[in-house]
């Protein structure tokens, strides 16, 4: 069992790597406008944890991690800066399901699970960019110096850097083109938040990619400027024509 507990430090570490000032994680009257006593932590500086321990720490049953990995979790309720929580985790036969735990109140704050599954295709590609080497260096000088940086983790976020950077990534009928706009405009939580790679990742040591390509799916979007909207967002990571690994994240979006 993973003890874990996040501070503004960690929050500014990660906004630095990412982009993602949202200011639920370092303003507490943004964090008080959705019910939180506290600064919110990072959704993605939460998973980077729960990833790194559930595929590198914890012993595995030799019938896991084969073929394709999917890694699925749900967010509950915040996690918040201040607050100890304690990652909960046990394994059968077909999959190893999860629970980020609050120290003292026991109430899950996420919960999901590991298992195998078929690598699915990006639909409605969007966007298609080329991440240099300069770029992948630029993002590991810039990774928080407490998270390992384990390929597989840093690799997943990269491609949230390169999603919430994209430029026009919401259609005419949002107010804000970018993730990051949107972010620093709107209340935003993450709902879900899905994985997608070859469990050959988890062996290889090489933190940059010779022709690593970025690729962006066009959103599903739900809602209304009136109500809000529900987002999912898709991104896939390509060596050469070779999908290593797709990402979907789920966003709520409250607009009152």
């Amino acid at each position: 069992m993973k003890k874990m507990i996040y501070d503004c430090g960690h929050g500014q570490r990660w906004a630095n790597f990412s982009g993602d000032y949202n200011p639920i994680h370092f303003d507490l009257t943004a964090a008080a406008e959705l019910n939180q006593a506290a600064l919110i932590a990072h959704g993605m500086r939460v998973i980077a944890d729960v990833k790194n321990h559930l595929f590198f720490q914890e012993e595995k049953p030799n019938h896991q991690y084969d073929g394709t990995i999917r890694f699925s979790a749900k967010f509950e309720k915040p996690v918040l800066c201040g607050t100890q929580y304690k990652l909960i985790n046990n394994a059968d036969n077909t999959k190893t399901t999860f629970k980020l735990v609050d120290c003292s109140t026991d109430i899950s704050r996420i919960r999901g699970s590991v298992s195998q599954a078929t690598l699915p295709e990006i639909s409605d590609l969007i966007a298609e960019e080329i991440v240099t080497s300069d770029c992948q260096n630029d993002a590991a000088e810039r990774w928080p110096a407490e998270i390992e940086r384990r390929f597989t983790t840093f690799l997943s976020s990269v491609m949230f850097r390169a999603l919430f950077n994209t430029p026009d990534l919401f259609h005419e009928h949002m107010p804000v083109h970018s993730l990051s706009e949107l972010l620093s405009k709107e209340k935003v939580l993450q709902t879900h938040y899905e994985l997608y790679c070859n469990a050959l990742l988890l062996h290889r040591k090489e933190q940059s990619i010779e022709g690593l390509s970025i690729c962006i799916g066009k959103p599903f979007i739900t809602g209304d400027a009136n109500y809000g909207w529900v987002i999912q967002v898709q991104v896939a990571a390509k060596e050469d024509e070779t999908t290593l690994m797709h990402i979907s994240v789920t966003l709520k979006v409250t607009t009152n």
